[in-house]
């Protein structure tokens, strides 16, 4: 095993870059937009995650298949090394896992042996270089990652409050040992609403870009305090790739809000190139075209599943302009103690429609990570009311029926237990 401690240390054939999209529907490629075969996995990685409020422990099973039998975590898993999360994510054949240590600003890459046996490959401390144990972080493809924080600072003039500047701490990983490559620290440019961002994530890379969703809000010099809002418009911020340098911003005039998702993917690039994101309450799907917003475009969730505000922290692309987008009901809440407030609809980027799936009641899908692109075509996805046992789902990504999948093996559960995705 190898530590770095600091910087020395591709039936269906998606003919998209899914980068930033679904890791585990990638492959190594030189050219990350390069068109890529998936659904090749040797294993599926099943994680399970316990405590919904705080900290919580993350385990993970890998399977060679999962559309049959039970899965219990009841003595069984390997426990991903966490302190306030595990962030994860699988190689594209499911042979490798990836995990930073959320609060404990670790990386780890894992050789998957079957069932609860995974091997510790390489370790690396990111916290060294990024300033703090709380980065996040994005799987690119096979080869590269992407980890980011924002760090704030309150300029004062003549002891008076002027702006909050916001600097993003940017950081390449190279994915075979975990070191550290590219890094940059810019200065992000202000904008006209007195804003600033304050966290950044889930980018994609397309055309020579890193594009991240944002968070943004405000400051109170009164009261020393940070004002929450949603008030204004939807923001990516990019930059160059590989070198993460020369800041720029793009506005929507389409939709509110944060971009930035939550642990799951928000921004897609699909077959023609063009990238979609989400924003996350009320829930829309937008376009970004050769390198700004198509303010021409927008498929909102609200309207397409007849509901009156429906949010979401993340979605998956399978191809052909296709996606699977848990969502909640904003009007109940997203919360673990709210009443049956999330679901899954299946999007259709071209047609700007979507379908809610006949899936059980009392689901809370806020942990929720990841989905794969199965061999047989199918998109995977690990589906359990809180405390209560479920399923593996497999959507057939051709039907548009509210019925068009298949139930897999079953998943057994405990109380405040969840399952955080199929990598």
């Amino acid at each position: 095993m190898k530590t770095n401690l600091i910087s020395i240390s591709k039936s269906l054939l998606l003919s998209a870059t899914l980068i930033g999209a679904l890791f585990t529907s990638c492959d190594s490629s030189d050219d990350p937009e390069e068109p890529i075969p998936v659904g090749n996995q040797e294993y599926y990685n099943v994680a399970f995650g316990v405590s919904s409020e705080g900290n919580s422990g993350t385990y993970a099973q890998a399977f060679t298949d999962i559309s049959n039998g039970s899965i219990s975590f009841d003595g069984e898993g390997f426990e991903v090394p966490s302190v306030r999360t595990a962030r994860i994510y699988g190689s594209p054949s499911g042979k490798y896992l990836y995990n930073l240590s959320y609060g404990g600003g670790f990386l780890y890459k894992y050789e998957i042996k079957g069932g609860s046996n995974y091997v510790q490959l390489e370790e690396t401390n990111v916290q060294i270089a990024m300033g703090t144990a709380y980065p996040r972080w994005k799987v690119l493809n096979a080869d590269d990652a992407l980890v980011h924080t924002i760090n704030t600072e309150h300029i004062y003039v003549d002891d008076i409050y002027t702006r909050t500047d916001a600097t993003a701490v940017l950081q390449r990983i190279e994915l075979a040992d975990l070191s550290l490559a590219e890094k940059s620290e810019v200065i992000i440019p202000q904008t006209e609403d007195g804003l600033h961002i304050w966290r950044i994530d889930n980018p994609t890379i397309q055309g020579g870009k890193a594009y991240y969703g944002v968070a943004k809000r405000g400051y109170d010099p009164n009261t020393d305090e940070n004002i929450n809002t949603t008030d204004y418009k939807a923001t990516t911020l990019v930059v160059d790739y590989p070198s993460l340098e020369n800041p720029t911003l793009l506005e929507s005039e389409v939709a509110q809000g944060s971009t930035y998702g939550y642990r799951a993917p928000v921004y897609h690039t699909d077959e023609l190139r063009d990238i979609y994101h989400l924003t996350a309450e009320p829930a829309k799907i937008i376009k970004i075209k050769n390198g700004a917003y198509d303010n021409s475009y927008e498929l909102d969730l609200s309207t397409a599943l007849s509901m009156t505000n429906v949010g979401a922290n993340g979605w998956y692309y399978v191809g052909n302009g296709i996606g699977y987008a848990p969502y909640y009901d904003a009007t109940i809440g997203s919360g673990s103690d709210d009443t049956t407030p999330w679901g899954v609809a299946r999007v259709d980027l071209y047609n700007k429609t979507a379908v809610k799936l006949n899936l059980p009641n009392n689901l809370w899908m806020w942990y929720y990570q990841s989905g794969v692109l199965g061999k047989d075509g199918n998109f995977y996805m690990a589906i359990a009311p809180l405390g209560e046992s479920g399923n593996i789902y497999m959507f057939d990504p051709q039907s548009t029926s509210p019925d068009g999948f298949t139930i897999g093996a079953e998943l057994d559960n405990g109380a405040d237990s969840f399952y955080l995705g199929v990598y």
